[in-house]
């Protein structure tokens, strides 16, 4: 018998002795004595009109004389009517078989329904392990470990060195969590399967990223390989221009840009950024004159898809992740910072989490990035680029949480003493944003 069964035969069976009580009380037959009686119903009768008596006479209007002839002859016709004491009387119960039948059928009926009207007969079925397992997980408070994920994708491409998705996946992961060498590695398995340019520009990304957002040297010559192939690579232009960009040869960024621009329809989701980003750079050829940000500061657009301290300048947000595709418009940027009072708390080398979570209540993070104290202030932008996984993207919310954890273990899983900060919800687009870290978990 399955726990359902089980389950239903007792409930009905707690029910049916119930209604068997009710039912045994409706059908038993015996004689009801009642003492009620007549001599009981005069006296209460004259002891009223006594008292009448007594409040008119207290009141004035009967005279001593009168009161108390009026009370005499009320207290002779009391013994008078009171005289005899009357027999009780019997009344015989007659059985009430039609009550007793619709109690037994419908009070078990009744009991059921009602239960699996408002109450929850599915909890009672057995839950399938998985369900189970997914369950205990959506129950979590804490976002799941980001380290065992990796560790376990890596196990599975060990026993499956074949898989390319699995390895692109594996490095885009590492790049999300600051691991720029486990990512080069993972890119570089990616390449001996398939020589594709989205996985050697997303490769000549990351070392960008490792020299602090400047594409000198091989991510430039990958670049213009690339472009030489395919001059129309949409990628390829994007990364040019930030290259560009970061190089401070603002003209030769715009003109990458407006030809990737050129790429898009009206209505593809990176237009908005590009032209911002092109406003950017028409605004500096506009004024020559003005300050310009050391490269590391103005930011390589590669460097939000990495978490390096290059990260979070207007024309990063046109970039393109070359191992994930075009990164969306659909964004939140702005600036990290620790609290001042924590300075002398904290180490440099203490690891910084920067990341989006839905505001739904869901724990998983839809981006993530990874830095040092070292790096704080640190501008940021999250996007589908540093998502955790392929099928939960920042694009696909439309409100998050923005939080930053600095944790002095490393571990992803956020810990007693770890300090932190929280916005939000913000909607997914947001920038300018100021996240303070400045709380300490209990």
């Amino acid at each position: 018998m399955t726990e359902l069964l089980m389950f239903l035969a007792v409930t009905l069976g707690m029910a049916l002795c119930v209604a068997g009580v009710v039912v045994w009380v409706l059908l038993r037959q015996g004689p009801v004595v009642t003492s009620a009686s007549q001599s009981q119903a005069n006296v209460k009768v004259y002891r009223e009109q006594i008292l009448d008596l007594d409040r008119e006479h207290a009141n004035g209007h009967l005279s001593d004389s009168e009161w108390q002839q009026s009370r005499d002859e009320l207290s002779v016709r009391l013994l008078q009517d009171t005289a005899v004491e009357d027999e009780p009387h019997v009344i015989t119960q007659a059985q009430s078989w039609r009550t007793a039948v619709v109690i037994a059928l419908v009070f078990p009926i009744s009991a059921l329904g009602l239960y699996i009207w408002l109450g929850a007969p599915e909890a009672i079925s057995p839950m399938p392990p998985v369900a189970v397992a997914a369950e205990a997980a959506a129950e979590q408070a804490a976002p799941p470990n980001l380290d065992q994920i990796v560790e376990n994708l890596a196990s599975k491409l060990q026993a499956d060195p074949n898989n390319l998705e699995g390895w692109v996946l594996l490095g885009r992961t590492h790049r999300s969590m600051g691991n720029l060498d486990a990512a080069l590695s993972a890119f570089d398995r990616a390449l001996k399967l398939s020589a594709d340019d989205e996985l050697i520009l997303a490769r000549a990304e990351v070392l960008a990223a490792k020299n602090q957002g400047r594409f000198d040297g091989e991510p430039w010559r990958v670049i213009r390989e690339v472009l030489q192939r395919d001059p129309q690579n949409y990628a390829a232009l994007l990364l040019a221009g930030s290259a560009s960009y970061a190089n401070n040869r603002y003209a030769d960024a715009l003109e990458f840009w407006q030809r990737a621009r050129l790429r898009l329809s009206a209505d593809h989701p990176d237009v908005p950024n590009l032209i911002e980003a092109m406003s950017t750079v028409q605004a500096k050829l506009k004024n020559p004159a003005s300050p310009s940000a050391s490269p590391a500061a103005q930011g390589a657009p590669s460097a939000p898809a990495s978490g390096s301290a290059a990260a979070g300048t207007a024309p990063a947000a046109a970039v393109t992740s070359a191992a994930g595709g075009a990164a969306s418009a659909l964004n939140v940027s702005g600036q990290v910072r620790l609290s001042a009072a924590l300075k002398s708390q904290i180490s440099p080398t203490d690891v910084v989490f920067v990341y989006a979570v839905p505001a739904n209540g869901e724990r998983m993070p839809l981006a993530l990035l990874k830095t040092t104290v070292a790096q704080l202030p640190l501008k940021f932008t999250l996007d589908d680029s540093s998502a955790m996984l392929p099928d939960r993207k920042l694009s696909g919310a439309s409100q998050v949480f923005v939080k930053a954890r600095i944790s002095k273990s490393g571990n992803a899983i956020p810990q007693s003493g770890d300090w932190e900060g929280s916005l939000g919800p913000v909607k997914v687009g947001s920038t300018g944003l100021d996240l303070e870290i400045k709380t300490q978990r209990p």
